[in-house]
């Protein structure tokens, strides 16, 4: 989720008992515990390669979780007067774990057993901005900062309602995969795997995607209606020796590792050739037009198969 979201959720938290319990004091350490695992936009600093490499990794993690909660909790604690470690890393701990599940519900993939598995998990139910998500728990943090007196009461409903929410969205999910599945059986694509990809504004706006043999079949549509023709056509792979050589190098390794459904695309410009590959569950279409596609790696080769620049762009 987008930092916003994080750092409203890390403040209701606060809300919701922490500040009785810990003081007003405690409000600002819970926010930025909330935010605290995307420190690794650092990486960004480096180079886009190794913010992919890395974002959503270590500090995302469950053991990342638990130890940044223990030094965190613990410091706090240390300039606690009563030092009351326990109640400030089981804080800590909350805060750091709704940063967790917030970017496991988008499809961006997180690390979550790092450094033992290096698998990307996702659930695909919410949009990673989602103003609706947001919005509802700022209005449950400004309702509890207003009448204080209710503010714990407040702030339990809030989350429970983000809960709420948030399970709502699961379920749309599941009806807009089981749509995408029938539409599929009525259009006679045979496929691998199906996955709904949420879409912004909207929690009923899907990106559908269909793994085929060798090419991926995507289509846009809302949730409660069976996806209809056209089904875009994507090629896994051209064949060529271009996209070999690509493929084989440490950044086509990366990427390869990174993009659930890579798309490649090859083309000759006077005398050099191109080789792209993308992701297709960043691309975004408005009304059939595609409006968005981060996270593309592009190759350009000489004549004979030299590799004269790599780099990541957008398209």
């Amino acid at each position: 989720m987008d930092p916003v979201t994080h750092a409203v959720t890390g403040a209701v938290i606060a809300e919701a008992g922490f500040v009785q319990r810990l003081g007003s004091r405690s409000r600002l350490p819970l926010i930025a515990a909330a935010m605290f695992p995307d420190i690794d936009i650092i990486y960004r600093f480096d180079s886009l390669p190794s913010y992919i490499a890395n974002h959503r990794a270590l500090s995302h993690s469950f053991i990342g979780v638990l130890a940044t909660g223990i030094l965190i909790g613990g410091l706090l604690g240390r300039l606690d007067e009563e030092r009351r470690y326990l109640a400030w890393i089981a804080a800590c701990w909350v805060a750091l774990f709704s940063h967790q599940l917030l970017d496991l519900i988008t499809s961006y993939g997180t690390v979550v057993l790092y450094p033992f598995n290096s698998t990307r998990f996702y659930f695909d139910w919410i949009f990673i901005i989602d103003p609706w998500l947001t919005g509802l728990l700022l209005i449950s943090l400004l309702i509890a900062r207003i009448q204080p007196q209710q503010g714990k009461r407040r702030a339990k409903i809030g989350l429970v309602l983000a809960s709420c929410y948030i399970a709502f969205c699961a379920l749309n999910h599941i009806v807009a995969l089981r749509s995408l599945q029938q539409s599929a059986k009525e259009n006679q694509i045979a496929y691998d795997t199906a996955s709904a990809i949420p879409q912004p504004f909207l929690p009923f706006r899907w990106s559908g995607i269909l793994d085929a043999d060798s090419h991926y079949y995507q289509v846009s549509f809302f949730s409660f209606q069976n996806p209809k023709p056209p089904f875009y056509v994507f090629n896994k792979t051209t064949g060529s020796y271009f996209e070999q050589i690509a493929r084989a190098t440490e950044m086509g390794v990366l990427y390869y590792w990174f993009a659930r459904y890579p798309v490649v695309a090859e083309s000759i410009q006077g005398n050099f050739h191109y080789i792209e590959f993308s992701d297709l569950r960043f691309y975004i279409r408005l009304h059939r037009f595609p409006v968005r596609k981060p996270f593309v790696l592009r190759f350009k080769f000489d004549s004979e198969g030299k590799i004269l620049e790599s780099k990541f762009t957008r398209s």
